[in-house]
């Protein structure tokens, strides 16, 4: 339940990160600021870490699935 948990936590997280990387992108066409530029950064860095931290849980999920 803890791993289901987790992952269904990383997965609302990257929906939300990927929802205000959306919306920065719309900002940046209208205004392009340093500002955003450096937000849309850090969020595309953080959706990375998140899809990683989601192949790293559904690895080992389907090395097991392998065995069985």
């Amino acid at each position: 339940q803890l791993f289901v948990d987790k992952q269904q936590s990383l997965r609302q997280e990257l929906g939300a990160l990927q929802h205000e990387l959306r919306r920065v992108n719309d900002a940046l066409e209208r205004n392009r600021t340093r500002d955003l530029e450096r937000h849309a950064r850090r969020l595309r860095d953080n959706i990375a870490l998140c899809e990683k931290e989601l192949k790293q849980l559904a690895t080992p999920l389907q090395s097991t699935a392998n065995k069985a």
